[in-house]
């Protein structure tokens, strides 16, 4: 093993919460390091899915902060409409349903830009394969790439990889599952006649779902079309004659003529076993083909249409971590408050079936919103440690609220400033005053 660095922090994993982590710790003075194994930052945010609960079902703003400050940022760059609001669920009137929708490829300029411009350091193309415990505390890990192994320090992590990888080498247990959430690839179209589609929606021509609860259309402002056009359907169609099967759906559109797709899932896939990712790519990407191919055929709107890309595997659940405090179903849609809390959540609770059927919602107490606690960020057992993301200490059902991206950016945020601080104080995370570190949360802009 060649070569050893040492830094105050340094975050494991570059996706939505590793990169506002990365952002705090650095602003907050700690020398930090953010460890991506792809050749870009952002994760699942540059697959082509909109934020999500961003506001709540009562039409609060909940997610705000370094959050918002990378929504304007998109904006700037022409890589963003911003916000879209004043759809609503149909069976819940009072619900409010909104989105904010970007351009993938300028999330990842923006997201690389902004961690820089916050001076911290980052290392691409890169893995950790091994994680050293000393005294009971995380100080360093074992890095690969194609330079060979290194080591890094450090006297704050934060795990953001998404499946606790880190957490896991350093040996804490995740919570038993019995159910994974689907799995699902993305993918994007062009020349696309979202007008037309819509049409057949409400026709019931090939799209149902006209008039159910979870249709959700959304008009708003687009990147290149400030006219309030759709950017937002969901429903179910059925792209072929020869069988009685139909797709869940949801398109978002945040160019005109263009959409990301997300309606293909494989079931049984764990995304924390390399062999079942890899039978989950296979099989997603053979969806997106067939699915494609049928919805050019078939449904009215897609005749035209060609694929521009489609996104890596995505997954919606793999292992959760046992924290100091583990968030439940009862918690989420309940709104409850906590006095640790550091982030809000507000989307509902939002299950892609793990056998592989219709999606399944559990909507939150008057449309209001809930926070997510200080421990549910500590992982129990182990010192020098933080969790960000949809790894964090949550039951599947909470998981399923908590994984939206808006609320990850700002866990993202929580994390990466209690690093900075931890080490500024020469104390381990869990040592760390929660009054201090939601007063400078909220000095940043963030809404607890």
């Amino acid at each position: 093993m060649t070569q050893q660095q040492t830094y105050d922090v340094i975050v494991a994993g570059g996706g939505t919460a590793g990169v506002a982590a990365a952002i705090a710790a650095a602003r907050k003075g700690a020398k930090t390091l953010v460890i991506e194994r792809w050749g870009h930052l952002g994760g699942t945010a540059v697959y082509g899915i909109p934020f999500l609960g961003a506001f709540s079902g009562n039409g609060q703003q909940v997610s705000a902060g370094l959050f918002q400050e990378i929504v304007d940022r998109l904006i700037a760059e022409g890589g963003s409409p911003g916000h879209s609001r004043g759809s609503r669920w149909t069976t819940e009137p009072d619900y409010e349903f909104s989105l904010t929708s970007f351009d993938p490829e300028v999330y990842k300029y923006v997201a690389q830009e902004m961690v820089l411009e916050a001076g911290a350091e980052i290392l691409y193309h890169t893995f950790i394969s091994e994680v050293a415990v000393e005294k009971g505390a995380v100080v360093g890990a074992e890095v690969a790439n194609k330079s060979g192994k290194s080591r890094r320090q450090a006297r704050v992590f934060v795990d953001a990889t998404g499946d606790a990888d880190l957490a896991t080498m350093a040996g804490v247990p995740s919570q038993s599952k019995e159910r994974l959430q689907n799995v699902s690839i993305l993918f994007r179209l062009g020349n696309v006649d979202l007008e037309r589609f819509v049409e057949a929606l409400k026709k019931g021509e090939r799209v149902k779902g006209w008039g159910e609860w979870h249709t959700r259309l959304l008009k708003g402002s687009k990147i290149d079309k400030k006219t309030d056009t759709y950017v937002h359907v969901a429903g179910h169609f059925k792209p072929w004659d020869d069988r009685d099967k139909e797709i869940t759906f949801t398109a978002v559109s945040f160019r005109d003529g263009e959409i990301s797709l997300n309606a293909t899932r494989t079931t049984h896939i764990d995304g924390a076993n390399a062999a079942d990712l890899s039978k989950g790519e296979i099989s997603e990407r053979k969806n997106v083909w067939e699915v494609y191919r049928a919805l050019k055929q078939y449904v009215p709107g897609f005749s035209q249409s060609y694929l521009i890309s489609t996104a890596p595997l995505g997954i919606r659940e793999s292992r959760n971590i046992i924290g100091d405090y583990t968030l439940t179903k009862e918690d989420v849609v309940g709104a409850r408050n906590f006095e640790d809390g550091i982030a809000r959540g507000s989307y509902p609770i939002d299950i892609h079936d793990p056998a592989g059927g219709r999606t399944k919602f559990y909507f939150i107490a008057g449309g209001k919103s809930y926070n997510i606690p200080y421990r549910c960020l500590l992982p129990q057992g182990i010192e020098g440690l933080l969790v960000a993301g949809r790894s964090i200490s949550a039951t599947h059902e909470a998981m399923g609220s908590i994984r939206l991206m808006a609320c990850v950016t700002c866990q993202g945020q929580a994390a990466g400033m209690a690093a900075a601080m931890a080490v500024q104080k020469k104390i381990f995370p869990r040592q760390l005053d929660v009054k201090e570190l939601q007063q400078s949360l909220k000095q940043a802009g963030a809404i607890l």
